[in-house]
Parts: structure tokens; C-alpha cells; sequence
């Protein structure tokens, strides 16, 4: 099956419910992220470019058990702005940081993280 990628790690979804204000912290992911809004409205702030493990590490907030990361010193700059709604689909890349916050109640959102097989991967199921 050339859509295992290495080490066995497979596709994987995650569906979180919140309400006004609440969510995660501005993270990024290591694979292709689709996230599907199913109820309420959510505000993405999204990074305009990748960002590496470095940048990542020298932002991470200290002592908490998830990766949470600082703002960039440049926010305002550094990022774009979209509110999903209810059948809203928003795709973002591997390393591109993005903080949701729930703009309503009863706020649902799908989220489905799909790691892309490498060139070796594929060329040793051959």
C-alpha cells in the first residue's frame, strides 16, 4: 500500500467541539491538514509562510505538555485571517502555524491530517 508512509504512521481525523473563545494555541503540523468546519463559526489565523523546526523550537512555549507556540514578533504582518462556516474547508500545508478560536457556541470542526507518502516511500513499493 504506497499510502503507509514511513515507520507505519497513517492518516489520522480529529474532531474538537468549543465554545466562544476557546481553542488550542498556534501550533504547526508536520503533514497536510484539512480541516471542515461542521457547526458554529471559527477564526483561523494562519502563517503566511513555513515555518523550520528551529524557529519553531526558539518559539515554543515553555512548560505546557503541547507544542504551543509565541506569536512571531511581526504578527499582523505574519499572518492572514478566515472565519470558516458550517461546510467550510480549509487546507494547510505541512510547518505552516495556525491558531482556531471559536467565534460561536456549539462550534464543531473536523480535522484531517494526512501524511503524504515520500519518493523513497513509493519507490520501495514499486
Amino acid at each position: 500500500n504506497i499510502f503507509r508512509t514511513s515507520n507505519n504512521q497513517r492518516n489520522d481525523g480529529q474532531m474538537s467541539y468549543s465554545n466562544i473563545g476557546a481553542g488550542i494555541g498556534r501550533h504547526v503540523d508536520n503533514y497536510d491538514v484539512f480541516l471542515i468546519q461542521t457547526s458554529g463559526a471559527k477564526e483561523w489565523r494562519i502563517g503566511k509562510w513555513l515555518i523550520t523546526h528551529q524557529e519553531e523550537d526558539e518559539r515554543l512555549i515553555p512548560n505546557i505538555d503541547v507544542r504551543i507556540l509565541r506569536q512571531g514578533p511581526n504578527a499582523l504582518l505574519e499572518e492572514t485571517v478566515i472565519v470558516l462556516h458550517p461546510g467550510d474547508l480549509l487546507y494547510l500545508p505541512p510547518r505552516v502555524s495556525h491558531k482556531g478560536t471559536a467565534l460561536t457556541n456549539d462550534c464543531g470542526t473536523l480535522s484531517v491530517g494526512c501524511r503524504a507518502p515520500s519518493a523513497a516511500d513509493m519507490v520501495t513499493e514499486l
